[in-house]
């Protein structure tokens, strides 16, 4: 590991003013990070720490007209447990949360960090190999590779996989990210936080040197609305998804009224699927019907050579979400 210089602020605007220094990086719990340090992916002159800034940027609040705030350092437990999250309409962000890593991590991992975290790719991850999204050689080699765990859909140049698992219940309950940047706060939609068209040479977030995600917020459920969380993967524990699902319903007796669909860990970014998600609208909640759904989902799916097996467990994902929304 390369020494750096480690900065430990006593404000967010400290932070933020030493994040804006060239060749300096932030970190919050660090379970990515340290990583990618150990193993030289990363060289930063200047590591600024998150963590202190706990009293800014933690803590999750119900707003009198029923919006739930998330701090940007809660950590997965934390989320998880949290009374606010009990209802079936937040379904999927809480099974989203308890599924990820072990206990462990989830008791230091945050809520940013798990959004903001680098693709879990081989070949970008080895010092061995020269690859495109690293920056490091001049194509993806997953392409023709070993690319099990990658990408079956929305790749161009490179077909990494986005290892979030709370971003699809996020996006799925149409959540929005606030930032500070130059002391200013602003507040997208979730999906501005991803790239519109995720290329190699872009990195897996949008955020300009120096912003700081600060808070995340979930609009207030619809009367009816349920959710849920879905994802394969090889271990119980500790281990990233292969293919996942977040669907949000809302129900109005039998019929469901309003859906949204968002594919996790099959392509460069999380992935909503409108389209799969309207077949849903308006009709009754049936095998046939979810299993035209999931079919829906992966209908232009592109595998590659050692990953067809995701458009068969794909579907099966997005069905089991679906089924335990509606039960």
């Amino acid at each position: 590991m390369k020494p750096f210089t480690y900065i430990v602020p006593k404000t967010l605007a400290e932070a933020a003013d030493a994040a804006k220094q060239a060749d300096t990086m932030l970190k919050a719990a660090g379970i990515d990070v340290v990583d990618r340090l150990k193993e030289r992916l990363l060289t930063p002159a200047q590591v600024v720490n998150l963590l202190p800034l706990r009293d800014e940027l933690q803590g999750i609040t119900v707003d009198a007209n029923g919006e739930l705030r998330i701090g940007a350092l809660v950590t997965l437990t934390q989320l998880e447990r949290h009374a606010a999250l009990q209802a079936p309409a937040l379904q999927a962000l809480r099974e989203s949360a308890a599924m990820t890593a072990t206990p462990q991590v989830r008791h230091r991992a945050t809520v940013a960090g798990n959004l903001l975290q680098f693709t879990r790719c081989w070949y970008v991850r080895s010092e061995a190999h020269r690859c495109l999204h690293g920056g490091t050689g001049p194509t993806c080699l997953a392409m023709t590779g070993d690319n099990r765990y990658h990408a079956v859909m929305g790749w161009s140049d490179c077909v990494r996989v986005h290892p979030s698992n709370l971003a699809p219940p996020l996006l799925a309950l149409g959540a929005e990210f606030t930032t500070s940047l130059d002391g200013k706060t602003r507040r997208r939609k979730l999906a501005e936080l991803f790239p519109a068209e995720p290329r190699a040479l872009l990195p897996e977030h949008t955020l300009a040197a120096g912003e700081i995600v600060t808070a995340l917020h979930v609009p207030a459920p619809a009367a009816g609305a349920r959710s849920a969380y879905s994802e394969s993967r090889e271990k119980q524990s500790f281990d990233w998804a292969t293919t996942a699902c977040a669907v949000r319903l809302v129900l109005d007796g039998d019929t469901i009224e309003a859906a949204d669909l968002v594919l996790g860990a099959v392509a460069p970014v999380p992935l909503p699927r409108p389209r799969a998600a309207k077949l849903l609208v308006g009709q009754k909640a049936s095998p046939t019907l979810f299993q035209k759904v999931g079919a829906a989902a992966f209908a232009d799916a592109m595998p590659l050579g050692h990953n067809k097996y995701k458009l068969t467990v794909g579907p099966a994902i997005v069905r089991d979400a679906l089924e335990r929304a509606t039960r």
